[in-house]
């Protein structure tokens, strides 16, 4: 039996979503709610993203119950899933209402800005009869799997090095401009880089402390435009960090890389670099290695990761709660880091 879904915001991730359950055989869109009377009404077009914006086009979404409120929308007998996609500041609020309704939520990153409110978030959801996973999409992005196994393995042997960096032209398509309002978005620190940093505690584990320096300003008055992180580890010879920023100018884009250097070779990847996106220069290799993985993105596994923990009536494992909540913790020492430029001890 499909699990019967309900949207909630359809903005540039609501549709993205939208488009992954109507190609799924283990869901079923059934109900949506959005406060923008256009989208309300079953016009979906216009917005965008970082990486474009097909979503939402071959399908008509008026064949879907629109509800008037997110309420409305959780009380519906026919929604056995809430996907809530709504501007970071309202994921927390709606996302305990969703579950006290006794919904299985999906939530887009990041939980919150608030430390305490993340964990708040993660207490009600061990408490709740649903469900809950937060979509850090980086987790289940086919190349970025590909790494967190290699370090895992050792394969390649240790690693030496790792760096991260995303960086992107000024967000200018969301609704009434919220994202680049620092008090509802958390700037490009807590929408953009905390894709890195929730990645850097999936593979390398928590850091003891962190070291960043950033600024602001060009396109986030009174949050963080663009910062680059040292994440602090035990182990001396661990060098791990990430540059994250939105301030680019319009023509620029979206760049998504690491490159992280192993004892016995070098991995690279880039977003950019069509049909070579992830590169393998082995230790005594003639010439460097495609590694082909497969066709997806992390958007869509991570929906059919968590349909099949529902189906199979089981909590996802890959990203938990408490896991979302301590990459919050980990951004918020960052921007302690940046205020002060002084290194921030982490305690998750």
């Amino acid at each position: 039996m499909s699990i019967r879904v309900g949207l909630v915001g359809i903005g540039f991730m609501g549709k993205t979503h939208a488009d992954i359950y109507l190609k799924s055989s283990k869901a079923e869109l059934v109900a949506f709610c959005d406060s923008d009377p256009k989208k309300a009404a079953g016009d979906w077009s216009g917005g965008g993203g970082n990486l474009g914006d097909a979503a939402g086009k071959s399908f008509d979404p008026r064949k879907l119950t629109s509800h008037k409120s997110p309420e409305a929308l959780f009380a519906d007998p026919n929604v056995d899933l809430v996907d809530i996609t709504l501007p970071t500041y309202l994921h927390a609020k709606y996302v305990i209402k969703a579950l006290e309704a006794g919904k299985h939520v999906l939530c887009e990153k990041p939980l919150s800005t608030n430390v305490k409110e993340a964990r708040a978030v993660a207490a009600a959801a061990k408490k709740a009869k649903g469900k809950l996973m937060v979509a850090q999409c980086m987790r289940f992005w086919p190349e970025w799997e590909w790494l967190k196994e290699a370090v895992k393995s050792k394969k390649y042997g240790k690693v030496h090095s790792a760096v991260f960096r995303r960086f992107a032209s000024t967000p200018t398509w969301t609704w009434n401009n919220w994202i680049l309002q620092a008090p509802l978005s958390g700037s490009a620190l807590f929408d953009l880089h905390i894709h890195d940093t929730d990645f850097v505690r999936y593979v390398f584990g928590e850091p003891a402390a962190v070291f960043s320096v950033g600024n602001g300003g060009k396109a986030t008055k009174g949050g963080v435009d663009h910062l680059v992180t040292q994440y602090l580890y035990k182990n001396k010879s661990l060098l791990v960090s990430a540059e994250g920023g939105w301030n680019a100018d319009p023509t620029y884009g979206f760049t998504m890389r690491y490159t992280v250097v192993f004892e016995k070779a070098t991995a690279d990847f880039d977003i950019g670099r069509e049909g070579k996106m992830l590169m393998l220069h082995a230790k005594g290799a003639k010439e460097a290695q495609v590694i082909a993985c497969r066709a997806s993105t992390g958007w869509a596994d991570e929906i059919d990761y968590f349909l099949g923990c529902l189906a199979k009536k089981q909590a996802p494992k890959v990203t938990t709660p408490e896991d979302a909540a301590r990459s919050v913790a980990l951004v918020a020492a960052e921007l302690q880091s940046v205020r002060t430029r002084k290194i921030v001890p982490f305690k998750p």
